[in-house]
C-alpha cells in the first residue's frame, strides 16, 4: 500500500477514536488507545442476599484479573479515560434458575445504573443489558445446565448509541436498584452468585 494511503488511514482511524471521546479527553499522538473492556464482578455466597445498591468498580482489591482490570476503586489511573460503547451484565452461569429470575424479574428483581460523578448516564431494567457472552451448549447426558443473560455471541451484547465517556480522574460506578434478593442455598456450582459488569469500549492510556 502507498505511504501516502496508510498515512490517510492512520489520520482517520485518529479522527475516528477522536470524536469516540467526544473531543474532551483524547489528545492525538500521546495517549495509546485499546479497544478492551472495563469490567468489575460482585460474588455472593450460597443463601446470601443482592442488597439495594450493590456497587461495581467500588472495591477491587483482592480480586482476580478474571473478575476486574480497575486497580482504584471508583476511578481509572492517571491519565487513563475510557469511551464506553457498550454495557453488558453478566451472570455467572451456574445460577440456579429460580435465582436468575428474581434478580432479572420485573417485581422483584433490580435495574442497573451507571454514575459518572453525581449524574447518572445509563439506567434500565437489569435484563436489558445482555452479556453477549459466557457458556452457551445443552447435554442430555447429566443434570448440568448454564444459564446466561440473553444470547451469548458477540454481536448479541448491550451497545450504546452514544458513547459515554469517563473522563481522566472522574469518578463512576455501576449499581443495582431494586428490592433485595435472598439467593437460595446454593448454585451448581455449590456456591452462590457471581455479577458482573462490564464496559465494552475504548481504553486511552499515556504512551509510556
Amino acid at each position: 500500500m502507498p505511504a501516502s494511503n496508510l498515512m490517510s488511514m492512520n489520520s482517520e482511524q485518529q479522527g475516528w477514536i477522536f470524536s469516540q471521546f467526544n473531543g474532551t479527553t483524547f489528545q492525538p499522538n500521546s495517549m495509546d488507545v485499546q479497544h478492551e473492556p472495563l469490567y468489575d464482578e460482585v460474588v455472593f455466597a450460597a443463601a446470601a442476599t443482592i442488597t439495594n445498591l450493590t456497587q461495581f468498580f467500588t472495591a477491587p482489591a483482592g480480586k482476580t484479573l478474571a473478575q476486574t482490570n480497575v486497580t482504584t476503586a471508583k476511578r481509572l489511573d492517571a491519565p487513563e479515560a475510557f469511551a464506553a460503547m457498550g454495557i453488558r451484565f453478566r451472570v455467572r452461569e451456574s445460577i440456579l434458575l429460580a435465582d436468575l429470575v428474581a434478580i432479572m424479574d420485573g417485581n422483584t428483581g433490580f435495574c442497573l445504573e451507571f454514575w459518572i460523578g453525581q449524574k447518572e448516564y445509563n439506567r434500565a431494567p437489569l435484563w436489558f443489558y445482555n452479556a453477549g457472552g459466557g457458556i452457551s451448549g445443552f447435554s442430555n447426558i447429566s443434570t448440568d445446565h448454564a444459564l446466561t443473560n440473553g444470547r451469548t455471541g458477540r454481536p448479541d451484547g448491550h451497545v450504546l448509541a452514544i458513547n459515554i465517556v469517563i473522563d481522566n480522574q472522574a469518578s463512576f460506578f455501576g449499581q443495582l436498584v431494586g428490592t433485595p434478593v435472598v439467593l437460595t442455598s446454593a448454585d451448581n456450582g455449590g456456591t452462590g452468585a457471581a455479577l458482573m459488569m462490564l464496559l465494552d469500549g475504548l481504553h486511552a492510556r499515556g504512551v509510556q
